[in-house]
């Protein structure tokens, strides 16, 4: 079947065919060679066109020409003759390799999705919530803090929403905003004593956080960022925000408050690493419930919500 590379001793070719080399000299390319020359009969020679096509941006793979996958608008690797041997997800993905071909594990992304907006409106918006949250928490507490508690935020809720969502493309700090908006909530909080109407002010943004996660319901809102965005961004900002004490035991109170939610956010940052690379959620048929609710028929079918990769790859 395959001149190069051979299977001979000691490097004989397993019998699992989902393990075989790519071939790049063929013993069938050389029969048809010599039909064509006369040297063999015409029907024992065949030329294959059905190679490896990578569809779509989940990393679905299929046998087919190369005319059906332009059609398709897929990669076609014409070098290969089976799925196993290509790797649909490097194709789609790109930057560095996946450790597991059927898995994306590229880490760095829930870092680099963070700069990267589906538009022009979607970019307005997150512009428009850094100038009008973002400056002011700046002023108040630091660059530094607020970088810290934003990015942070981001990162634990792309990171949630790849692990109940791993063949879902999205990109957007939504998690940092909900992160933004834990920090006000830490903030009425921490000047509970100097505000007027301290419950209030603590009411209204509850309320928008609540109505915000509703509107998450709807499709193409990813409230698994949002929930792990908003409850990372709590406890971040409980542990770095500067704080007013009144008398020697609310201070040390409050040091142990800051140092159990550091060790919780650290802890669940290091959690969502460990599920992300130990024990994805794939098998979870109720987690697409929690970001789409289908209020209407179809309403989620566009969306493509789902966390159970695609036959044939």
């Amino acid at each position: 079947f395959c001149e190069a590379p051979r299977s001979i001793a000691p490097h004989e070719w397993p019998d699992d065919i989902t393990k075989w080399p790519i071939c790049r000299k063929s013993v069938i390319d050389g029969s048809a060679a010599a039909g064509r020359a006369g040297h063999a009969a015409e029907h024992m020679a065949c030329e294959v066109i059905g190679h490896p096509c990578c569809i779509g941006v989940h990393g679905q793979c299929v046998i087919t020409t190369r005319e059906h996958c332009d059609f398709v608008k897929g990669y076609f690797h014409e070098e290969a003759s089976l799925c196993s041997q290509v790797s649909c997800l490097d194709d789609v993905c790109g930057m560095l390799p996946f450790m597991r071909r059927r898995r994306p594990d590229q880490l760095y992304r829930a870092w680099t999705s963070l700069f990267v907006h589906a538009g022009l409106l979607h970019l307005a918006a997150t512009l428009a919530l850094q100038w009008l949250f973002m400056r002011d928490l700046e002023k108040m507490a630091g660059p530094v803090r607020i970088a810290s508690i934003y990015l942070g935020s981001g990162v634990a809720g792309n990171m949630a929403s790849s692990l109940f969502e791993p063949y879902r493309a999205e990109v957007g700090p939504a998690g940092s905003h909900f992160g933004l908006l834990a920090c006000l909530i830490v903030e009425v909080i921490g000047a509970w004593p100097l505000l007027r109407h301290p419950r209030r002010a603590l009411l209204k943004l509850i309320g928008i956080a609540i109505a915000l996660f509703l509107l998450g319901l709807l499709p193409w809102i990813d409230n698994f960022a949002h929930v792990f965005g908003f409850i990372f961004g709590f406890l971040l900002s409980y542990a770095l925000l500067p704080f007013i004490t009144f008398g020697t035991y609310e201070r040390r109170r409050k040091i142990v408050l800051v140092w159990m939610c550091l060790v919780s956010a650290a802890a669940m940052l290091c959690g969502l690493i460990a599920l992300f690379y130990a024990a994805p959620a794939y098998e979870c048929t109720a987690c697409a419930y929690f970001t789409c609710l289908p209020f209407a028929p179809d309403m989620c079918a566009s969306q493509d919500v789902r966390v159970r990769q695609l036959d044939g790859v």
